[in-house]
């Protein structure tokens, strides 16, 4: 069919309402039959192609549809933003402050906001324990659900004891614990390197900013005497804790008399607290003899020999070569100084009478190793029943021989220790 007004050939069969060449109106009023042909064919195109009106109840519909569709995409997103971003409903989340409160209590905190609880223990600065001191992040920073949020929980630790144990193992024990200490070395006569004192006891809990202070034995290391004389000696000695005990030797060559010439211990020696160093006094010929034969004048006629006390008091200064050696004290007292019993038969009282020394005089042989004492003696006469007096003198002649060394050999008085029966009213 052709158009009417242009001319142009449309087609057959269904004919779109206008002429799509030059707009003409192809629908013909006249032609009734071709009219409602046309107008069907019109209507049916406008529902194919979208020219003309076209269904406008189907086109409501896809636009609907559409509008559900964004909807959905949107909501989505939104949820999936919430359930990754760490915001929700009342804004953004940040870290809580948790410094202060219980382990538990944080740790279901930070659980319910959907964070992971990382804890550290740390040594409490106070002795407290389980509380939180600290955290990472700090307070209020923005952080995503299911991160992890630091607590740095408080912890303290029960004082070990360490007295009475060694240095070396309470050291690396506190070390390995992390707690703080000072140790101080003191003079001890307990083994090296033992604890003697803790300033925090055992069983005490102790905090990151308390310090124990721990005194620690050391032995004393007995110092060089030599050349030193015996006050001098004594005085560095003291410090140490440490005595002296003098022993006198012959001067030899170029030593000097007064002066220590050997010690034992010998120097550089670690003993313990207490402990007696023998200094050797160099003397001459007659200060050593006469130091020694003093020491045993003393021990018989400068006492109260009550139970064998001058025999006691002559054993140490007896010689090994002495045929008394290895007596007992009562048997060096008979056998040495009365003479196996010379006097015996004078009553026990009088073979016991305290008595002092009033004055002595020496002579002294160095070549025969021999001393001739000339003793003045005062006997105290109160204790004994019946004696009527208070005491009486007398001066007998004592000989006493020695070894190289100065011990005694020999002691003869000839009236033993028993007093002249010469009273004084």
């Amino acid at each position: 069919m052709d158009c009417p007004k242009c001319g142009r050939y449309l087609g057959e069969g269904m004919l779109p309402a206008r002429c799509p060449h030059c707009g003409a109106n192809l629908s013909n009023p006249t032609d009734s039959i071709r009219g409602s042909k046309a107008a069907a064919s019109r209507k049916n195109v406008e529902g194919l192609t979208g020219i003309g009106k076209g269904n406008t109840q189907n086109k409501r519909r896809r636009y609907f549809q559409v509008c559900v569709g964004i909807i959905l995409v949107v909501a989505f997103g939104a949820l999936l933003y919430y359930a990754t971003s760490g915001f929700g409903t009342e804004g953004e989340l940040s870290v809580p402050d948790l410094v202060g409160w219980n382990r538990d209590r944080a740790e279901e905190e930070l659980a319910s906001l959907g964070y992971t609880a990382v804890v550290e223990d740390v040594l409490s600065e106070d002795g407290s324990s389980g509380l939180v001191v600290s955290q990472e992040p700090e307070p209020g920073t923005p952080r995503p659900k299911f991160s992890e949020v630091i607590l740095r929980v408080s912890t303290s630790i029960a004082m070990p004891d360490i007295v009475g144990r060694p240095w070396p193992e309470v050291q690396a024990e506190l070390d390995s614990q992390g707690i703080a200490y000072e140790a101080t070395e003191q003079l001890s006569s307990e083994a090296e390197g033992t604890v003697l004192s803790s300033s925090i006891t055992s069983g005490t809990a102790i905090g990151r900013d308390d310090v124990v202070d721990i005194i620690v034995a050391k032995r004393p290391i007995v110092p060089d005497l030599s050349g030193l004389t015996p006050d001098e000696a004594s005085s560095k000695l003291t410090v140490l804790l440490l005595k002296l005990e003098t022993q006198d030797v012959l001067l030899e060559g170029d030593q000097k008399a007064g002066t220590i010439v050997g010690q034992e211990p010998a120097a550089e020696s670690a003993v313990a607290a207490g402990t007696t160093v023998v200094g050797k006094v160099a003397c001459t010929p007659d200060e050593f003899y006469t130091n020694a034969a003093m020491a045993a004048l003393n021990a018989v006629y400068n006492t109260s020999p009550a139970d064998d006390g001058i025999g006691a008091a002559l054993l140490p200064l007896l010689s090994s070569e002495s045929e008394f050696a290895g007596q007992s004290a009562h048997d060096v007292w008979w056998n040495l100084v009365k003479r196996g019993g010379r006097y015996a038969d004078q009553p026990a009282e009088l073979q016991s009478l305290p008595r002092s020394i009033v004055d002595a005089k020496l002579s002294i042989d160095p070549e025969k190793r021999e001393v001739s004492a000339t003793v003045t003696v005062d006997w105290d006469w109160t204790g004994l029943p019946g004696a009527g007096a208070k005491s009486s003198q007398d001066t007998r002649t004592v000989t006493l021989t020695f070894d190289k060394e100065g011990k005694l050999l020999g002691f003869y008085d000839e009236q033993t220790d028993v007093p002249f029966f010469k009273v004084n009213e």
